[in-house]
């Protein structure tokens, strides 16, 4: 995150003594140690939910597109199907089935 070394930290160690006094450092460091540990818990709870909501955006994409495609796949041979009902109401005749013919032999003349 930051590129703080080791002398830089030290640095602020020596002016934190300087300032706030060897009696009260060690209550300090535990109490901004509190605060750091409650920060970085809140930030990893935030990119949590964030990700978590990412991925449910993800599973609802691919949950239309499957909607989608099994709605394109099943809607066309249903309209097939209605076409044909409603040509078999109207009456007319599908040019894809063979029609009954009679099956009486023709008289043979001798």
């Amino acid at each position: 995150m930051f590129d703080i070394g080791f002398f830089e930290i030290c640095l602020i160690a020596i002016i934190a003594l300087i300032v706030i006094g060897p009696e009260k450092l060690p209550r300090v460091a535990r109490t901004t140690g509190l605060w750091i540990g409650k920060a970085r818990g809140a930030v990893k709870t935030v990119k949590y939910e964030i990700d978590e909501q990412l991925r449910v955006e993800e599973l609802k994409q691919s949950m239309n597109q499957a909607s989608d495609a099994l709605k394109k796949n099943v809607s066309e041979p249903m309209t097939d199907i209605e076409e044909s009902f409603e040509n078999l109401q109207n009456g007319d005749q599908d040019t894809t089935r063979p029609t009954a013919k009679s099956t009486k032999p023709k008289p043979t003349t001798k």
